[in-house]
């Protein structure tokens, strides 16, 4: 381009973002990456083990993976901006870097986030973070010797984790809130190998003890309230995708929802990776997303053609959504400036329904929850003076974060004070 700004901005630098990056660049797309952490790979730098499944490499560290795949994608002329924040605008394709005087207005954003691990929530967990508390047990397990370990969850990871402890604490407590846990057969199986490990099933954590370090976890289980003596706590309850603030449609988990080639609701902003990926989040199907997203990207640039949202095709179906009432500071007269309101809003969507009934997904039509957090995210961005100017803005952001072809809103407020006449504003925004 001509002014130097990139044409694709990626968003994230773990296996799905840099592969997105390498591709983009091969394909003759300038591409800056954007990674809020000083070092490249995402999770990659948290795996304790080589990978042995990797397709095409027999075996490799995951830091040494993210180094090469940061060359990659340098070497084919991406360029990369690590430890520096990022945000999408939810309403336009800009992205404003931290520290930039201007913001960057790329034909393409790729959300390459990722997912970050889900807390317990519960007292003492933010103060001993650090201190004794952490989400992954990190490279260097041979620092647990002599420890009490506890670990809270029933999956893969957390199962990963008691096998890691376990060959160098003292004792291994693994507290889960089934009765059953819910990893691999194999590594269930594997625990029995464990002398120094005690399962409790049906056991919920309530709070994690400790004062400048973790002393142990106070948890509830069949036989009551207790407190587990601990030295280390590795919380591995799942993983929570980073997608807030994007402006794009979610799934009610918070997964990015996208097509075949990585296509959000948002036109212009594609997803790839484990931010969009609930089912199979995997190095594989990260760096293959980031490859066709890349691909997608290319063609309707190539075509004179800004890359679109995920639009309906085909004869469309209309779906309405009746009566959403959220309260607004709204008025021009005197006696209705600053005084709480509630509008009432009426909308319709014309959406390719055929296609959304074979596949039973959300992505294909309409998330009504998300729908009305948008509706209350506008009211709540300022004060309006205008219901139409509420009606404009609604209209045009359903329109960019939501599959659908055409929007109309209605808005509902109520008379003046002392005076019973209604307004009522109708607005229509189409994609085409």
């Amino acid at each position: 381009m001509d002014d130097g700004a990139p044409e694709v901005v990626v968003l994230g630098a773990g296996p799905a973002g840099l592969s997105a990056a390498l591709w983009c660049a091969s394909l003759g797309l300038s591409t800056l990456v954007v990674e809020a952490q000083r070092e490249v790979g995402g999770q990659l730098r948290l795996i304790p083990y080589a990978l042995e499944n990797v397709p095409g490499i027999a075996c490799i560290e995951g830091a040494a993976l993210a180094d090469v795949l940061r060359a990659q994608a340098l070497s084919h002329g991406a360029t990369l901006r690590a430890g520096a924040g990022a945000r999408l605008d939810p309403a336009a394709l800009r992205v404003h870097l931290d520290g930039a005087p201007e913001a960057l207005s790329p034909r393409a954003v790729v959300i390459a986030t990722g997912v970050r691990r889900r807390r317990l929530r519960v007292p003492g967990e933010d103060a001993l973070l650090g201190r004794g508390l952490a989400y992954n047990i990190g490279r260097s397990p041979e620092r647990l010797r002599g420890a009490r370990v506890v670990v809270v969850g029933g999956g893969d990871d957390a199962v990963e984790h008691v096998h890691l402890a376990a060959m160098h604490a003292r004792s291994v407590t693994l507290l889960h809130r089934g009765d059953a846990l819910s990893a691999r057969p194999a590594l269930r199986t594997a625990l029995e190998a464990h002398p120094n490990v005690t399962r409790r099933p049906r056991t919920r954590v309530e709070a994690i003890e400790g004062d400048g370090a973790v002393t142990g976890v106070r948890a509830h289980g069949p036989h009551g309230a207790e407190l587990i003596a601990a030295d280390e706590v590795f919380v591995c309850v799942g993983p929570e995708p980073a997608s807030e603030g994007f402006g794009v449609a979610t799934d009610a988990k918070g997964y990015v929802r996208v097509d075949h080639a990585g296509r959000t609701s948002r036109a212009g902003v594609f997803a790839v990776g484990d931010v969009c990926s609930a089912d199979a989040p995997t190095i594989a199907q990260a760096m293959g997303a980031g490859s066709a997203a890349a691909k997608a990207i290319r063609a309707m640039e190539g075509a004179g053609r800004p890359a679109v949202g995920v639009a309906p095709s085909g004869p469309s179906d209309r779906l309405g959504l009746r009566g959403i009432t959220l309260p607004a500071r709204i008025g021009v007269y005197p006696r209705e400036k600053g005084r709480q309101q509630t509008l009432t809003f009426d909308l319709d969507f014309d959406v390719d329904a055929a296609r959304a009934a074979p596949t039973d997904s959300l992505r294909d039509t309409i998330d009504y929850a998300a729908v009305t957090a948008v509706i209350a995210e506008v009211i709540g961005r300022q004060h309006y003076n205008l219901i139409e100017t509420v009606a404009e803005v609604v209209a045009t952001t359903i329109l960019a974060r939501f599959p659908t072809r055409r929007v109309r809103v209605r808005v509902t407020k109520p008379g003046v004070p002392l005076r019973r006449a209604a307004a009522v504003i109708e607005v229509e925004r189409s994609r085409y």
